[in-house]
């Protein structure tokens, strides 16, 4: 999967897929494939040892998360993705300028 389909089914920005990736990867959990020379967002990206993490962790916290949208109405789902957006792109900017 590249960083570009992680976005699309996510419904993250940019930023933030590129973030956890470079944590995921700092700690050996995924393995970053040859990207193409104009689109660093195309590299493939491959489990390792992250593959047991996605099925201890990552799994039961989606499908906790799936349960937890569908006691929602559509509107209300609507609303907290569009707030959601909304602060994650407000963070990000401030972020953005922080040394770390």
């Amino acid at each position: 999967m590249s960083q570009r389909e992680i976005c699309a089914y996510t419904l993250l920005p940019r930023q933030t897929v590129n973030n956890v990736i470079n944590v995921f990867a700092s700690q050996v959990l995924l393995r970053l494939g040859a990207a193409s020379t104009t689109n660093a967002s195309s590299a493939s990206i491959s489990p390792t040892r992250g593959e047991r993490y996605r099925h201890e962790v990552v799994t039961p916290v989606r499908e906790a998360e799936l349960q937890a949208m569908a006691a929602l109405e559509p509107g209300e789902c609507r609303a907290m993705i569009a707030y959601v957006n909304k602060f994650m792109n407000a963070l990000e900017r401030r972020i953005g300028g922080l040394e770390v």
